[in-house]
């Protein structure tokens, strides 16, 4: 009996351990059949594809970035994963069915758009979470209160990680102010917090962490005062550009900080002088106080002073007096925007930016302005060196005076005239050939003609009075201003027969006046459909001189590139893919036009994002022709493109009196790489920043590894994937083009033809696209290609009567050429919206 009883507990026990199997079992595949309808929410919320997570196949096995234990989802990593049509117009922070993923430990989303603010629920409901990324994912608002209950994840401690060295959260839509509590950061660093949303004070608690080596506070929008930065005695960078902070800094600021190399406070609203003790600083290379209100004079740094700062940035502030003879040694000043009097540096201009000021040279402020200035500081102007007549109390003096006066000015006056009609025997016989073929140019249809300097430039298009432009601009009235130009300033108008036309005002007597001279002819000469129509002139001023061009509403690139949305939040938008292709093959054709169909070729000299003007249509019309020229017979080999002796970051090269067409392309080269990467504008920036800009952007593009360009391009644009090897083409004639040898850039018609087409650059990928490869294997590769032949034959020859974009379809089908459109039709007249709303506001 006893044995009986053994043996049934025996087989209950069996029983038992085979029923809790079974159910384990069966609650494991109850847990994995709701994780995959969990995931399959979320494949439906973010608009993944299904070639990445596929709904027949096994989700731990099969679907990327799903990384399983024992059946259970431990790990998904959304880096990397491509998204539906609906994704991708459609991105946001919608990842609720993950808290049925109840093992989840790591959540990747790096490089993954999820616009929108962190659930306060993760910190609730995702216990198991150890990693969270979140980097590059354009996530909004502030960080919830909530992570704080993630104890594998966000400790309470964290304000208290003694050994924490580095940090960096930049780039995000981060807001609210920033903790106090990060001065309990003892050992840190590194502290990068730029580019988000961050308001209020800085907490004085971060300049107390003497271990800080960089500080990156820039692009927010933190205010008030600076506080005390003495104990930063370790710092070496301080970027706290784009905010608005304000009020004076004192003689001490910095006075400990002999370790600093970098020092960035560009576009705040700092007021007072500038402390003396930034010119000594042993380390200090690169200083950019732009864009702000300091004054008062420059120190007198002394004749064995020894700059230490190689690149500094004064523009844009309140500065006025002489200029220091020892600016010289520095490696690149810019000065512009300011008030500074007296003489220039004469040939030491390549390295410093003088725009703007009211000095004795060309583009500078008005008299009147610089007299009001002055006069606020409680000193007299110089005049721009008009000596005026001085008082005496003796009438005999004064009499020696006068008489010594006019025979001097007599002499001058005899020597003047000398002088002219020696300059215009010479400039007549280079008129009529003594230089070759640079004084020659090309006509109107397409004919050899003389020199632009022969041209009567009164009767260059239509001679419109004074009082006509006056009335269409309202006196010139500062709301009608389009910008402030190097060549002039421009304004919109109006006439009284509704045309609406742009107004280049260039006071002679502070601009050199080659510029609009130069303009002039050049517009007698050429005419082109990608070329600003230029309509008439007035000359009748003695000091002031007006061009007349047709306006074109959508104004330059550099302003148009990011509009703003018709919705009543105000976000911007930038241009789509198709408009930025447009605009760049624009560009190429009027380029085209100047390098291969006028004889001999001209330069523009001076392409940038604000030379390319854009119409309602965002047809291109190139600007900007006060530094046109024809190709040197003899280019150097050589070319610095970076140093530019006018405004910083412009595209024009120092110590030459004439650039080239291999310069051409240079510039337009970065033109492309800022339509591909959304950062229009930057090679005008600072020239420093610039060129590291350009060097991290060419180091991300590769003919092998498409992947890589992902990592610059611009994040707002969303292209299918049939068009993204057009971008990657783009990227990759870029490149080309931005050879640092000017022999081995393409040329512009093989640029063009190149653009057409861009896909085709990847799937060929030849060897002209190569780093070390040269002009003439570009024009093998079109001339010796049949499908670029015949591709190319039918768009080329309408080019050649007009000019306009090729239009593609979203089909991974082969693409051609729109048809080109006659002028009329491409450029029609802009609608009255701007002029009738400026009028309202009278």
């Amino acid at each position: 009996m006893g044995a009986q009883r053994l043996l049934m507990l025996l087989v209950a026990n069996v029983l038992f351990i085979a029923c809790s199997q079974q159910l384990q079992l069966l609650a494991l595949k109850s847990e994995a059949a709701i994780e995959r309808l969990a995931l399959l929410d979320l494949r439906s919320s973010l608009g993944i594809r299904a070639a990445d997570w596929h709904k027949k196949s096994d989700p731990c096995k099969s679907w990327v970035g799903v990384e399983c234990q024992s059946g259970r989802v431990t790990g998904l990593r959304l880096h990397g994963l491509r998204r539906s049509k609906w994704g991708r117009l459609n991105p946001r922070f919608s990842v609720d069915s993950i808290v049925n993923l109840t093992m989840l430990s790591s959540f990747n989303s790096s490089g993954f758009l999820l616009p929108g603010s962190i659930p306060s629920w993760f910190g609730y409901r995702l216990s198991a979470l150890q990693v969270l990324d979140l980097c590059s994912s354009s996530v909004s608002g502030s960080i919830p209160e909530s992570l704080g209950n993630m104890m594998r994840l966000v400790p309470p401690e964290l304000y208290f990680l003694r050994n924490l060295v580095s940090l960096d959260l930049s780039t995000n839509r981060l807001n609210g102010m920033i903790s106090s509590g990060m001065g309990n950061f003892s050992e840190i660093k590194y502290l990068n917090l730029s580019d988000n949303g961050f308001s209020s004070v800085v907490p004085a608690e971060l300049f107390f962490l003497f271990k800080m080596v960089e500080l990156d506070l820039s692009s927010n929008s933190l205010s008030g005062t600076l506080p005390e930065v003495r104990h930063l005695v370790n710092l070496q960078k301080m970027n706290l550009g784009s905010n608005y902070l304000e009020g004076s800094l004192s003689k001490e600021t910095f006075f400990s900080l002999v370790q600093l190399e970098s020092l960035v406070l560009r576009n705040n609203r700092f007021h007072g002088a500038l402390p003396n003790v930034l010119w000594i600083l042993p380390k200090l290379h690169f200083l950019d106080v732009s864009g702000n209100q300091f004054t008062g004079r420059l120190p007198d740094l002394g004749s064995n002073f020894n700059a230490t700062i190689k690149v500094f940035n004064l523009s844009w502030n309140l500065f006025y007096g002489t200029l220091a003879v020892q600016l010289v040694k520095f490696g690149s000043v810019d000065l512009s925007g300011n008030y500074f009097e007296g003489v220039s540096l004469g040939s030491n201009l390549t390295k410093i930016q003088l725009m703007r000021n009211c000095l004795q040279m060309g583009n500078q402020r008005s008299l009147e302005e610089c007299r009001s200035f002055y006069a606020d500081q409680g000193t007299r102007f110089d005049d721009f060196g008009v000596v005026s007549r001085p008082s005496s109390n003796s009438k005999s003096r004064f009499v020696f005076i006068m008489v010594g006066v006019f025979g001097g000015v007599l002499l001058l006056v005899v020597l003047v005239v000398i002088m002219w009609v020696i300059q215009r025997s010479c400039r007549h016989v280079e008129v009529n050939g003594a230089t070759n073929a640079n004084a020659k140019h090309v006509s109107k249809d397409g004919t050899s003609a003389s020199t632009m300097a022969s041209v009567d430039v009164p009767h260059v298009g239509k001679s419109f009075t004074y009082e006509q432009l006056a009335q269409s601009t309202s006196n010139f009235n500062e709301k009608f201003l389009i910008k402030n130009g190097h060549s002039g300033d421009l304004y919109r108008g109006r006439m009284d027969s509704g045309t609406h036309i742009t107004v280049k005002k260039v006071d002679v007597h502070v601009l050199n006046n080659e510029s609009y001279v130069s303009e002039l002819k050049f517009f007698d000469t050429v005419s082109h459909p990608r070329l600003v129509p230029f309509l008439g002139h007035c000359l009748d001023q003695d000091n002031q001189k007006f061009l007349v061009y047709k306006y074109l509403p959508n104004g330059d690139l550099a302003k148009s590139f990011n509009r703003k949305t018709s919705g009543t939040d105000g976000d911007l938008q930038s241009l789509d893919w198709i408009t930025r292709l447009k605009i760049a093959t624009g560009v190429a054709e009027g380029l085209s036009y100047l390098h291969h169909e006028c004889n001999p070729p001209l330069v523009h000299g001076d392409l940038k994002a604000t030379s390319i003007i854009l119409d309602d249509n965002f047809e291109v019309r190139l600007g900007s022709f006060g530094e046109v020229h024809a190709q040197p017979e003899s280019p150097p080999t050589s070319i610095p493109e970076f140093t530019n002796p006018r405004t910083p970051g412009q595209c024009l090269s120092a110590g030459l009196s004439l650039t080239t067409c291999a310069h051409d392309v240079y510039c337009f080269g970065k033109i492309m790489l800022e339509l591909v990467t959304g950062k229009v504008g930057m090679s005008d920036s600072d020239e420093t920043i610039a060129k590291e800009w350009l060097e991290q952007m060419l180091s991300y593009i590769s003919i092998s590894d498409k992947e890589k360009l992902s990592k610059i391009l611009d994040p707002s644009l969303m292209v299918d994937d049939d068009l993204q090897e057009e971008v990657w083409g783009m990227a990759l004639i870029a490149r080309s083009c931005l050879r640092p040898n000017p022999s081995k850039r393409p040329l512009m018609k093989h640029i063009l033809r190149a653009l057409e087409n861009p896909w085709k650059v990847v799937r060929d990928g030849g060897p002209w696209l190569r780093t070390t490869s040269s002009r003439k294997s570009w024009a093998a590769a079109f001339f010796s290609s049949s499908s670029w032949r015949q591709n190319s034959s039918e768009g080329n020859a309408a080019f050649r009567r007009s000019g306009t974009s090729g239009s593609h379809s979203s089909s991974g089908q082969e693409r051609q050429t729109s048809r080109k459109k006659l002028s009329s039709e491409i450029f029609p007249e802009p609608a009255d919206a701007w002029f009738l709303e400026s009028q309202n506001q009278d």
